[in-house]
Parts: C-alpha cells; structure tokens; sequence
C-alpha cells in the first residue's frame, strides 16, 4: 500500500488541490488502515473526471480507488453484476456481450463509484433513468464500519449515497442491473435553425428513440443545432474505434476562431445518418485521450443545468444572452431532455431540459457561469454539482431542497467524509 503527498487537478484542469493520498491494494489494507488509524478529513478519488471540486479535499486525506477495480460475480441470466467501487465504467462492457452499462455519462472511464456518486446520466434518460435506478445494493464503509445498503436495508444511507458526491462513506462493493441490448446503433441526424423547433421535436419524436441528444453552435449569430438520435441495431463490421492522444500544450488550441472553423465543417459535413457502435456515439470524445489539454494550463470550466421544458426556448435564449453579454466563449455545448428524476436525495435529474456548455477559462466566462447560475436559481432549475464552480451556499439550498435532509444524514451516521465542494456550499454544516 502506496502513501505520500500529491497534487490533483480534475478534468477541467482550470484548478490544483494537494492531499495526503494513500493507494490501498485491496478492501482488506483499506479497512485495516481506517481502524488504526481513524480519520476525519477524508474523501475517496475514483478517476477524478469531475469538472470541479467535488474530488478535490485540499489539506486533507484522499483514498486512491485505482485498485479496488475487481469484479466479485455476474449472472448473465439476470444481468446482475457485483464489482468493486473503482471498476471503469468501460469494464462492464467486458461482462458479457450480450450486456451493456444501462447509462452511461460523456467519458466511460469514470468509475463505478462515481457513477453512483454523482448519479451520472445520459442520452437516454427518457427510458433507463440516472445510474442509481440501476443500482441494487452496494457495501458502505463508513470509517471502519461496513454498512449493507439497499431500497430495503439502510435504505436513508442507500438513496443518500446515490448522489452524494462521495460524502457517506467508501463504496467498497456495488450490485448493478446491466441492460440486454446491442452495442451498436443507427443513428439519423438533423438539423435545425430554430431552438423553438429543436426543443419541441426533442419532447415529441426524440423520446420514442432509444438515445437522443443535440449539439449546439452557439458562436453562430443564430444558434443552430444538429440533433442526432440512435436505436439499438445489429452488429456490423465497425472500423477500430482508434484512440489517440493529446500531448502536454504550453498554450491554449481553443480559440473562437478554431471552434468556430470546426462547427462549420462539423454542419457542414454530418452525415444525414450512420452506423456506429454505441460507443462511438455516446463517448466520442473518448477516442481523443486527454483532450482538455487543447484548452493549455488554464483549463476549460463548464455549466451545466436543468431547467423546466415549458418556455424552454426562452431559458435558452437567456442563457446565450448571459454569456454573449459576458464575452464569455462557448465551445462544446449539448442538449439533452430529462423525463425522469433520480433516487438521491442531491440527485440532478429532474424532468426538463439540460444544457452543459464548455467554457475557455476566463473571467468573463466566470462572470458570465455567475448570471447563468443565478437565472437557473430564479427559475427553479438545478445545477450539476460535478460540474459546479461557482454555486453559492444560498443557491444550492434553493435548487436542492433535499439539502437539510442530506445533511442530517451525514450527521446521524457520523460521516466522516469531505470535500472542497462541501466546504463551499456548507454541505456539513
């Protein structure tokens, strides 16, 4: 078992955290550690993908889960997987080929802790829900306590956990339900000039497809959309899905002028529609290892919020209105649609649109996320606690109004877990 100080960053890279951090080899060393050694200031760090400071606990005690990545059993009758919290999410699509992750966030190299953790969605919200409707039990450890957790067993620290940005405990073993389906799809794709028509078509044609999401260009003068939908197909003769990887830049790539060069030939060049393997569809990003290094030193920051389907387009255009008066820059911006609300209690999801923008990191695209925040708060939307920044204490109890529920778990269970992002927004108060 490895011990020694570290500096962290996330996936932004816009910020840098120093900890203690220890790498136990397996459940047993972990256990046996926290008995004898009882902390207070304690976060566990799946792959450290989040895009803020919700992995980050400057100071204090980081646990490594690199290691803790095995899987206990599976059942292809039922589709139930057992695995250790620091499993990659890509590795259940090893399980079995008949069987595929029921929901899958933008990079399939988060963990499965993680995914419980921030309840990570997809595309697909409008029919498998948040990755905690597919998680049936899991073992928490809670200093040296291990704790059976489940709809019906603890089931308050069950639905906390979902969600809970890590703050109950350690996740040291999960119960998964994986979904029986295809890992390749058939995807059509279609253009819109108008967010009116977009989000309509989203709510009435998009959800009788089994994955849908839209694309944004918001550095045109008119905002404009490719919205992209997939249906589970038969396998076919895909062509290697190709990795390749950025280097260590001095300097930042991004530029209003290059994305808005790579959008035009994005537009210009989509297909009308396409075979591909899921994912290529779900995680194309993926192929393109350490791609945040484009953005140089400083990083990217990203917004993400849900918002109410009703007078959508009119959020949107708030929106853009905010960062456009800002000069913030926009680069990479998805729109998805929920219908159904997670299971914990800080869970995101909730039915309504989801907009996440990626940002070059600047003050004008704090100034601008700041607004943007504070519309959302306003209009009774919610935003991303793994993707937040700049959320205040005051906003966060307005949109998440399970907050004092939460808190009063981690009291009455003694949970000894930390973090950045709880400091700022007093989560343990």
């Amino acid at each position: 078992m490895r011990s020694k100080t570290k500096t962290f960053t996330n996936f932004s890279r816009a910020r840098y955290s120093q900890s203690f951090c220890l790498r136990p080899d397996n459940e047993e060393q972990l256990t046996d550690y926290l008995a004898h050694n009882p902390q207070k200031n304690i976060l566990v760090r799946g792959s450290g993908l989040c895009y803020n400071d919700s992995c980050f606990n400057t100071d204090g005690f980081i646990i490594d889960s690199e290691r803790l990545n095995h899987f206990i059993d599976f059942n292809p009758e039922t589709g139930i997987v057992i695995c250790q919290g620091g499993v990659p999410l890509k590795d259940l699509f090893f399980v079995h080929p008949d069987f595929i992750p029921p929901v899958l966030p933008g990079t399939v190299h988060a963990t499965v802790a993680g995914g419980i953790a921030h309840d990570v969605h997809g595309k697909n919200n409008h029919l498998e829900g948040s990755f905690g409707h597919h998680l049936l039990e899991f073992d928490l450890l809670i200093g040296s306590k291990k704790i059976h957790c489940s709809r019906n067993e603890n089931s308050e620290l069950f639905h906390a956990t979902i969600a809970g940005l890590g703050l109950t405990g350690i996740i040291t073993r999960a119960t998964l339900r994986l979904k029986k389906a295809p890992r390749f799809v058939q995807t059509k794709h279609k253009q819109f000039e108008s967010l009116q028509s977009l989000t309509e078509y989203m709510v009435t044609e998009g959800t009788h497809h089994d994955y849908q999401v839209a694309w944004l260009d918001l550095l045109n003068p008119v905002p404009r959309a490719i919205f992209s939908v997939a249906d589970y197909c038969e396998p076919f003769d895909d062509k290697q899905f190709k990795i390749h990887s950025i280097p260590k830049i001095p300097f930042s790539l991004i530029r209003p002028w290059s994305i808005k060069l790579f959008n035009q030939l994005f537009f210009n060049h989509k297909k009308g529609q396409e075979k591909l393997t899921l994912e290529q569809f779900n995680n194309p990003l993926d192929k393109l290892m350490h791609w945040n290094r484009l953005y140089g030193p400083k990083g990217l920051v990203q917004f993400q919020a849900v918002f109410s389907t009703e007078h959508a387009p009119n959020t949107l255009d708030r929106l853009i209105q905010l960062m456009r008066r800002h000069k913030a820059t926009p680069t990479l911006t998805v729109l998805k649609l929920f219908t159904q609300s997670g299971e914990g209690l800080l869970s995101f999801c909730k039915p309504g649109f989801t907009l996440a923008v990626d940002f070059i990191h600047n003050a004008q695209a704090k100034q601008a996320i700041s607004a943007m925040n504070q519309l959302i708060t306003e209009l009774n939307g919610r935003v991303y606690l793994a993707k937040d920044y700049f959320l205040n204490e005051e906003q966060y109890h307005k949109m998440y109004e399970k907050h004092e529920h939460f808190s009063q778990v981690l009291k009455r269970h003694a949970c000894i877990m930390n973090s950045d992002l709880a400091n700022r927004l007093g989560i343990k108060k």
